[in-house]
């Protein structure tokens, strides 16, 4: 794997790893709902087709999804499976019962998402992320951090944060661009940011929603900036406008990026996953 946050030039094209997260984001997309059976074969497809990691879904939903993550874990060959949660023990627990490769925890970092939306302050977030973290890291199942609402957040903030994480032995840090107002400049100048002042101790990843239409081309600075993981869904699909997109991605970057998968491959599985969802 490469260093961490260099922007190294290499003879050879980069490698950059794909974490889709069409069963969890993607389901959000208005009359987007996925059965069992759909759940098992989308995840199936991308795993045969080489997608580095799938976000399987959110445990907390319910003993369903529990279920139906179990099942894709069990049949899985060589895809990473991660769930989602929130900031709630609750939702850890529900994580840990199914024993994923990953728990991905989202912790909302902005002004608005901590006063407004959770109606509490900097000092609950951090001693209620230090509680979810603790619970967590008892169960050795790796974990990943996602910044929600990073592009509004406070720099600093985030960086106090970030700092935390490595006594609870967690590694990846993801920032979420949660409402779509991100821009190629702006991921370009926080990610830098980020990545100087934690001066390589974290591997990023790059969250992006389409509200803007520029989800692929945040996704691609993002990854030329020094994000290793970079989120994705099939068709793009996702709550608002949608996600990135993986197949425009891959097109769009494959002469710089090795993604594990060619833009001719990725736009047959979009097709066949399309054709489990019964869209045209």
């Amino acid at each position: 794997m490469p260093k961490l946050c260099n922007r190294i030039v290499y003879d050879m094209k980069q490698r950059r790893y794909l974490l889709d997260s069409t069963l969890r984001d993607g389901e959000q997309a208005p009359g987007v709902c996925f059965s069992a059976d759909q759940k098992l074969k989308i995840a199936s497809l991308l795993d045969s087709y080489g997608i580095h990691q799938i976000e399987a879904g959110v445990p907390a939903v319910g003993k369903q999804e529990k279920e139906n993550i179990a099942k894709i874990i069990e049949h899985r060959k060589n895809a990473v499976i991660s769930t989602w949660a929130r900031l709630v023990p609750s939702d850890i627990q529900h994580a840990i019962d199914v024993r994923p490769d990953i728990i991905h925890i989202s912790v909302p970092v902005s002004h608005s998402h901590i006063y407004q939306k959770l109606r509490k302050d900097k000092d609950w977030l951090v001693d209620q992320l230090c509680v979810c973290l603790d619970l967590a890291a008892k169960s050795n199942i790796p974990l990943s951090i996602g910044f929600e609402d990073a592009f509004r957040a406070e720099t600093e903030f985030m960086l106090t944060i970030a700092k935390i994480l490595p006594d609870f032995g967690v590694k990846r840090l993801r920032l979420a661009d949660t409402v779509g107002i991100a821009s190629p400049t702006l991921c370009r100048t926080l990610i830098k940011d980020i990545c100087e002042k934690l001066n390589g101790k974290a591997e990023l990843g790059i969250h992006a929603h389409n509200d803007l239409g520029m989800a692929v081309a945040n996704t691609i600075e993002s990854a030329k900036i020094g994000c290793l993981y970079a989120d994705v869904t099939v068709g793009g699909i996702g709550e608002r406008a949608g996600n990135c997109n993986l197949a425009q991605l891959v097109h769009a970057s494959t002469s710089i990026f090795d993604w594990g998968i060619t833009a001719d491959d990725a736009q047959t599985l979009q097709k066949e996953v399309f054709k489990v969802m019964r869209l045209s």
